[in-house]
């Protein structure tokens, strides 16, 4: 009956906008939303406060604690004792010093960057650089610790092919449109572009 009287659809369909983006979800009040060719991508707030989420979709993409004072720790995937934790322990700290990171989400993968190294981030998404780049949400990247840490804005597969070749040590590929790898980041071309783009010895992460 609503659609026949577009006054009151389109009243009734802001009304569930307004709450939708007021009101609290699995992840917790929304903070900030963001819309674009890319999806939605939102900050929220746990119900009791203790952290600050970002979520694509309906994917979670990162989270950071607010009651812990000083740099803030790798959480969810990027905990120190999951892949991503192991990665960089097993990857002697001396030895790397150009990182690439495809996908930036919170930018939490920076907490594992060290004094002299060189890190770059590569993300499509330009509402996920403003919020990462953004301390009163997250703090990793204003937290980084290497010598550079710089986020590109554009797609991965072309940023690196501008890259010399033997440019990193380590490459990360953590690229996620929601819950799902964009595929040309699979490939074998794209494969192969990123062991040119890795030094002797480098490591690939997927």
């Amino acid at each position: 009956a609503l659609v026949r009287r577009p006054a009151r659809y389109a009243l009734a369909l802001g009304g569930l906008f307004v709450a939708a983006a007021a009101g609290g979800d699995r992840h917790g009040r929304t903070l900030h939303v963001e819309r674009n060719f890319f999806g939605v991508v939102r900050v929220t707030r746990s119900d009791d406060g203790t952290f600050v989420r970002l979520v694509h979709g309906t994917t979670l993409h990162g989270q950071q604690r607010t009651d812990e004072p000083g740099p803030p720790r790798p959480m969810t995937y990027y905990h120190e004792k999951g892949p991503v934790g192991h990665l960089f322990r097993t990857v002697p700290a001396d030895r790397v010093k150009r990182v690439a990171v495809v996908g930036l989400g919170t930018g939490a993968v920076a907490a594992y960057a060290r004094p002299g190294q060189e890190w770059t981030f590569f993300e499509i998404d330009p509402a996920v650089k403003r919020i990462a780049e953004d301390p009163a949400y997250f703090r990793f990247l204003s937290s980084c610790r290497a010598a550079r840490c710089d986020v590109v804005l554009g797609d991965a597969r072309r940023m690196l092919a501008r890259a010399p070749d033997g440019a990193f040590d380590v490459i990360l590929l953590d690229a996620f449109s929601s819950d799902a790898i964009p595929v040309h980041l699979l490939t074998r071309e794209a494969l192969a572009l990123y062991v040119r783009k890795l030094a002797p010895g480098g490591v690939l992460a997927m």
